[in-house]
C-alpha cells in the first residue's frame, strides 16, 4: 500500500470534478494498532508534495491560468511559504510567483528571497501592497507599524518576551516608519490585481492575520486560497 492513499484518493476525486457532501452517518472507521499505523511513517515532505501538486492542477492550471499572465503572490516568507514555492513541480510554476508578502519588516528590508540551487530571486514586500485602494494600503502599513514593533501579525513561536526597558528602546529606534518595499527593481503596482496563496497558519496571531487578509479585498476560493 502506498503512503497517504486516502489523501491521494481525495485529491484525485476533486481533480476529476468530484463533489463532496457532508453526511452525518459514519461510513468508515480507522483502526490504529501499534506498529501498524502509516500516519507516523508518512513524511511531511510527501504530504506537502501531494498538496502542492493538487493545488497546481486545480488552481494554477485551471482557475488562475489566464489571470495576470499567470502570476500570483505567496503570503508568508517563512518556512511554510518557502517550502510551498520549492515544492512547485516545475521551474515555470515557480517563475509564476510574483513575490512574497509578509508582516516582518526584517524580512522585507532584505528585499529578496534567494535560492541559488533553484535559481530563485523573489521579492519580499509588505502585505499592504496587495490592497486595491491606495488609501487602504497606507492604512494597513501604518497599522502594522503603529502596534509598536515589526512583529504585528507574526506567529508567536515561544519567543522570550522583551523587557519594558528593551521594548522602550526598540520603540525609540523604530520611529522612522519602514517602507512597504525595498526590492528596487520590482514593480509593486501589479500586486492589487494578483491572486494570493496564504501560507501562514490561521488562528495563531490573536486575529491579526485574519484581519490583515480581510483588508486586501480578495475572495476566498476565487483569488485567495489558504494553504497552511
Amino acid at each position: 500500500m502506498r503512503l497517504a492513499e486516502d489523501l491521494r484518493f481525495f485529491y484525485s476525486h476533486l481533480c476529476c470534478g468530484g463533489a463532496l457532501r457532508l453526511l452525518r452517518q459514519r461510513l468508515l472507521t480507522y483502526r490504529h494498532r501499534e506498529g501498524m499505523s502509516q500516519s507516523s511513517q508518512t513524511p511531511r515532505k510527501l504530504l506537502l508534495h501531494l498538496r502542492v501538486l493538487a493545488f497546481e492542477r486545480m488552481v494554477l492550471e485551471r482557475d488562475w491560468a489566464d489571470k495576470c499572465n499567470g502570476k500570483f503572490v505567496v503570503w508568508g516568507a517563512g518556512r511554510d511559504g518557502k517550502d510551498f514555492v520549492k515544492a512547485l513541480s516545475t521551474s515555470d510554476a515557480r517563475k509564476r510567483v510574483a513575490c512574497f508578502v509578509d508582516v516582518d519588516f526584517n524580512k522585507i528590508k532584505g528585499g529578496y528571497y534567494v535560492n541559488k540551487e533553484l535559481q530563485l530571486r523573489i521579492p519580499i514586500v509588505h502585505f499592504s501592497l496587495l490592497a486595491t485602494d491606495p488609501e487602504k494600503q497606507q492604512e494597513l502599513l501604518e497599522q502594522s507599524f503603529s502596534i509598536g514593533d515589526a512583529n504585528f501579525g507574526r506567529i508567536n513561536k515561544g519567543r522570550n518576551q522583551v523587557s519594558k526597558a528593551t521594548d522602550h528602546t526598540n520603540r525609540k529606534k523604530s520611529r522612522i516608519q519602514p517602507k512597504a518595499s525595498y526590492a528596487r527593481d520590482f514593480d509593486t503596482s501589479i500586486l492589487p490585481s494578483l491572486p494570493v496563496v496564504v501560507c501562514v497558519a490561521m488562528y495563531r496571531t490573536s486575529g491579526a492575520l485574519e484581519r490583515n487578509v480581510a483588508g486586501i479585498g480578495r475572495t476566498e476560493g476565487k483569488d485567495l486560497w489558504h494553504f497552511s
